[in-house]
């Protein structure tokens, strides 16, 4: 479904088979030419509507020139590789996200790092194959391309009449940026801002010290003083209250690590463990793993805070309480 936001400027939302159900793509229109945002899911339904929708304003697929993609997340970026093949256009994305496309492509050295990291994360090696599965199915979905480009944090890029500002926001995902209009003061947010929800987090599985919480928290940051009218998320409606929402997403991941401090004991645990005592049974696997993702995240920084203690015990990472919290 296309929809006007303001004159050449256009909001597609296109269906998936996901607990979201939807994600937004947001096109630009300049000197008869058109500039994509994030691109959808790669499914034939998906590409359907999209050209349908393209039609319906008097363009096609091949008009495409430019594609900008917040982050490389399936939802977000996997029909990229279908619209430059038939279109040519340029795809444009920041080096640390290239990168990480990079890593889902290769196969072999990805399955081997899975094992490794979530093995550490206390799972067994029945639950990582399930893991792998997903990645597996994923991983198919995501159509080839080559990037033109790298985006640079406060990067310009201009087409026509519209300005558009990088912001970089990593946390979410690696190399995730936002779009900013200074001018009409309109943010494309990606999955950095959502309007109900808070962007799932995720660690690095090639980089252990990495501390998903701690950059997602310092990317919220990156937004305080812009000076934002509207926002255009990846997901759900647009939103006008900026700085009341990031507010609500700093409260929720603060009630969340003081109720994940309060499952750390005196007996060592991993973090699988911890994680799997508060979740509902009849969570999906997937959903299970993304929820293992978000604890580990808030493991990482209670670690760095000093309120837990991290051990290893027979290469498994293991959690406790110190006497005194």
């Amino acid at each position: 479904m296309i929809s006007k936001i303001e004159k050449d400027f256009y909001q597609i939302t296109l269906r998936m088979p996901y607990r979201l159900r939807h994600v937004n793509a947001y096109l630009f229109i300049y000197e008869g030419k058109l500039a994509l945002f994030d691109t959808g899911l790669n499914t034939p339904q998906a590409f359907e509507t999209l050209g349908n929708d393209l039609s319906g304003i008097g363009f096609g697929i091949e008009d495409i020139q430019h594609i900008y993609l917040t982050h490389v997340h399936s939802d977000h970026c996997s029909m990229a590789g279908v619209l430059q093949k038939r279109s040519g256009a340029q795809i444009h994305l920041a080096q640390a996200a290239f990168e990480e496309y990079r890593h889902f492509r290769e196969a072999g050295p990805t399955i081997k790092q899975l094992r490794i990291y979530y093995a550490r994360q206390g799972m067994s090696q029945e639950q990582i194959g399930l893991v792998i599965e997903e990645y597996e199915n994923i991983r198919g979905i995501i159509a080839d391309f080559d990037a033109a480009d790298f985006l640079r944090d406060k990067d310009v890029r201009e087409f026509g009449n519209w300005k558009i500002e990088i912001i970089s926001t990593p946390g979410h995902a690696a190399g995730h940026v936002c779009f900013f209009c200074r001018e009409m003061k309109f943010l494309l947010s990606g999955d950095h801002v959502l309007p109900y929800i808070a962007p799932v987090l995720s660690p690095d599985i090639f980089d252990e010290a990495f501390r998903p919480l701690a950059a997602y928290l310092d990317s919220l940051n990156a937004l305080k003083n812009l000076c934002v009218t509207a926002v255009y998320p990846g997901h759900g409606i647009s939103f006008v209250d900026l700085q009341e929402r990031i507010a609500d997403i700093r409260e929720h991941h603060s009630k969340r690590k003081t109720m994940v401090l309060d499952r750390v004991h005196a007996q060592p645990r991993t973090a699988r463990d911890i994680s799997h005592e508060t979740l509902a049974p009849t969570l999906s696997d997937f959903d299970k793993f993304l929820a293992l993702n978000e604890m580990i995240a808030y493991l990482k920084e209670l670690t760095a805070e000093g309120a837990i203690k991290e051990d290893t015990v027979n290469d498994v990472l293991v959690y406790v309480r110190p006497s005194g919290y």
